[in-house]
């Protein structure tokens, strides 16, 4: 009998929300765009049970909760959510969605390209800048010794 090999599906799920935020508006005014994130936060947790140190929030998102300031915050939000094994990707509804594993990948493949001149020409900087660093700590310990 053969073997059968079994193969991690990743699950990716893609929604789109309407979150309301209203509830921010009964806590006190300075605090108000931290309690919109912290009930975003909630809001994932309740529709995919992932735990809210896993619920990824863009910067797009971030910066809509907070452009009329601390205490005049958005009644309700737009927003992309991408389930990806255990972590919730939230982004605004127009927003280009990009992954920090892809980021990641596309990184290498940059690293890839370059030659091996410029590998070398790199490792060189890193050396001087080093170097450098060295020196000037040398320099400091011989001041604080002088006196």
């Amino acid at each position: 009998m053969a073997k059968e090999k079994k193969t991690k599906e990743i699950k990716k799920v893609e929604r789109e929300f309407v979150v309301g935020l209203q509830k921010a508006y009964n806590c006190p005014r300075p605090r108000r765009a931290e309690k919109t994130i912290f009930l975003l936060k909630k809001f994932m947790f309740k529709h995919f049970r992932a735990s809210k140190e896993n619920v990824l929030i863009s910067n797009a998102v971030n910066e809509f909760l907070w452009k009329n300031g601390r205490e005049h915050v958005p009644r309700k939000i737009e927003v992309k959510v991408i389930f990806i094994e255990g972590k919730v990707n939230v982004f605004l509804k127009g927003e280009k969605a990009t992954l920090p594993k892809e980021e990641k990948k596309k990184e290498e493949k940059k690293e890839e390209k370059m030659t091996k001149e410029e590998k070398e020409a790199e490792k060189e900087k890193e050396k001087k800048k080093d170097e450098k660093k060295l020196a000037e700590k040398a320099a400091e310990k011989s001041a604080i010794k002088r006196g």
